[in-house]
């Protein structure tokens, strides 16, 4: 008999861990699209909620003010970091384009030297690597000229419509925020006394604190590697140290390809080119952010979230064969809605079967 029953909650354990999975799935593909504004503009409102009410508890200023007002500060603040941040890659990618000749004319002459090294090698008349390398990137450009450059210009209106959504997207969001920041309060005393809102409460809170401990930890990682590859290209005296350690950083946090994917071929290439000292700041600064990498993932992600490094490779894994890369973030935050309602409902049901057996006993005695 207990076999039987042992097999039983297993097969339903089964049922509902796959049941909540496709609900997740499902939800991430069909309902986050519409909802994810206001989900994001609950955000705001959480942000900037501390500050709204400390100014309605001792200055009588209204919600909606005091929202407003923290809001506009937080986009202005925020705003300024992005655009003085845009304003130094601007700077440094007009620098790149404006070298690109010089670069392009010692790209040309390695490719020389490379081509006549193969042509010897494979007892190739003079010239005809280089022909072949040429007629390939001719082709290339001709294929940007005649595909590439006239699909941007037929989408050029479209990508203005574009713009002009995300612009009002932007503005349905702020007006959100400071509606969330508004009524909050009376959201709560309403519906607190209500027993699904217990419940839904408890998984949303622990889903915020995962999900927040995730993308801060993520975000601090980020952050970090960004400024040791910044710091090691800057000693190389690299002209576009800001822009390159950023787009490493990037890189660093998608799955498999990782900071190595540009350092370790720059690094080999500074060691072909005799850089020996560039190569090893290069060198150093990748093992640097792979260290990094390893000791602060689990500390911060791992035990943060209540889920070991493996999983939330393989969720992140997942979520990118699903969902793109938008799949690099939903895919762990849909590991812990899953683990977290898997756990809500056990629990109670447990708690239901708890009150059940004791009903039973009373009444038999």
């Amino acid at each position: 008999m207990k076999l039987g029953e042992d097999s039983s909650q297993k097969r339903r354990s089964l049922i509902l861990m796959v049941g909540i999975t496709i609900g997740v799935y499902l939800g991430f593909k069909y309902l986050l699209p519409l909802i994810l504004p206001f989900l994001f503009a609950y955000f705001l409102a959480w942000i900037v909620r501390p500050v709204t009410e400390s100014l309605y508890r001792k200055f009588k200023i209204p919600r909606i003010l005091g929202g407003s007002a923290s809001l506009l500060l937080l986009i202005a603040v925020f705003g300024t970091s992005i655009c003085l941040l845009i304003n130094i890659l601007v700077k440094q990618a007009i620098a790149f384009i404006r070298n690109m000749p010089i670069y392009l004319d010692i790209i040309a002459s390695k490719l020389d030297k490379i081509c006549s090294h193969c042509d010897k090698l494979f007892g190739l008349d003079g010239g005809t690597m280089r022909a072949t390398m040429d007629d390939n990137i001719l082709q290339m450009v001709n294929r940007v000229k005649t595909q590439v450059i006239p699909e941007i210009t037929q989408h050029t209106i479209s990508i203005t419509i574009r713009v002009i959504g995300v612009i009002g997207i932007l503005l349905i969001v702020f007006v959100a925020a400071v509606l969330i920041v508004k009524d909050l309060p009376d959201f709560h005393k309403k519906y607190e006394k209500n027993s699904l809102y217990h419940d839904i409460h408890r998984v949303t809170q622990k889903l915020s604190e995962a999900g927040l401990a995730y993308l801060r930890s993520q975000l601090i990682i980020m952050i970090t590697i960004a400024g040791i590859c910044i710091l090691g290209l800057s000693l190389t005296k690299n002209e576009y140290a800001a822009l390159a350690g950023i787009g490493i950083a990037i890189m660093d946090a998608l799955p498999v390809l990782g900071s190595g994917i540009i350092l370790v071929p720059w690094a080999i290439i500074m060691l072909i080119a005799g850089d020996i000292y560039s190569a090893a700041i290069i060198i150093t600064t990748f093992l640097a952010c792979q260290i990094l990498r390893e000791i602060l993932e689990p500390k911060l992600i791992g035990n943060r979230i209540g889920i070991k490094p493996l999983f939330t490779l393989v969720a992140m894994y997942v979520g990118l064969k699903l969902f793109s890369i938008a799949g690099f973030i939903l895919g762990p935050i849909g590991l812990i809605i899953i683990q977290t309602v898997y756990k809500a409902v056990n629990e109670r049901e447990e708690k239901t079967a708890g009150k059940e057996e004791i009903l039973v006993k009373s009444k038999t005695e």
